[in-house]
């Protein structure tokens, strides 16, 4: 038997020990929990008969259920078929295989599921590979490039998620404008041009989750998002221990770059995305 609990500011110290062991799994939720950012929605803790954590589940526009045993899992979906309002169910994919068919029946009929997404890490400057070839300019974004960024942002998402790129929205672009003032925007360009972009999501004390890894059509098959992504991964590996990112396993091309730049498969994800 176990039982579930509610998040306390008490317990934090406690929970984000748990969520460590698997660093790569639990980037986005540890980095909610220790920003405070998890307020905004709702965290459960599942505790085991000894009474240790064995799972903790965020509910809020992405439902992220992680759990050691089935009935950590179990016991959040339970949870789940009350709660409204999300965009994407996410985590390991052992864990959605068990959660999505006990929430489906309560949930909006989804539009797209990622049924294999492999997690890549980046464990130390060292393992980033050499890239042959001319070399650009790796640098942080700032505000005066938002103008040309945010198209290719949306372009990014609206390859994933659907849309229409032009239509890029003031939030999102106030949302981008977020990003670059928090540092977390990269850039690389080749002769003032903009070759490649990518941003960090969220952060722990363990590693740095990557997203929004973008090369503009143009600049495509010159070996510029290798370059780029590695040069930028040196930098970030100066300030953070290692990197990881999620991928889906359809996009080849995607998975052939993170590998010639050094990343190792370390996990894989499934997603579910509503709306």
């Amino acid at each position: 038997m176990g039982r579930l609990e509610t998040f306390t500011l008490g317990k934090r110290a406690e929970i984000l020990a748990y969520l460590a062991r698997k660093p790569y799994d639990n980037v986005f939720v540890s980095w909610l929990i220790a920003t405070g950012q998890a307020a905004r929605g709702e965290v459960l803790v599942w505790r085991d008969a000894s009474e240790a954590i064995a799972g903790v589940c965020y509910y809020g526009v992405q439902i992220v259920p992680f759990a050691d045993d089935r009935s950590g899992i179990d016991a959040f979906a339970e949870r789940a078929r009350k709660f409204r309002g999300a965009r994407m169910i996410v985590g390991p994919r052992e864990n959605i295989e068990r959660f999505w068919p006990r929430v489906r029946e309560t949930m909006e009929t989804p539009t797209a599921i990622r049924t294999s997404q492999p997690v890549y890490a980046l464990a130390s400057r060292s393992a980033v590979m050499r890239i042959a070839g001319a070399t650009g300019d790796a640098a942080r974004a700032t505000r005066d490039e938002l103008d040309e960024i945010v198209p290719h942002s949306a372009a990014m998402i609206a390859g994933e998620l659907g849309g229409d790129p032009s239509r890029a929205s003031h939030e999102f672009r106030a949302r981008t404008g977020r990003i670059i003032d928090a540092h977390w925007m990269w850039r690389y360009r080749v002769d003032g041009r903009l070759a490649f972009i990518c941003n960090v999501g969220s952060v722990t004390p363990l590693t740095a989750q990557l997203q929004g890894v973008w090369t503009p059509p143009e600049m495509r098959g010159q070996g510029h998002a290798a370059r780029g992504l590695a040069a930028i991964a040196r930098a970030l590996l100066d300030e953070y221990p290692t990197l990881c990112l999620y991928v889906n396993d359809f996009n080849t091309n995607a998975i052939a770059l993170y590998e010639r730049v050094g990343f190792t498969r370390v996990g894989e994800f499934q997603t579910i995305l509503f709306g």
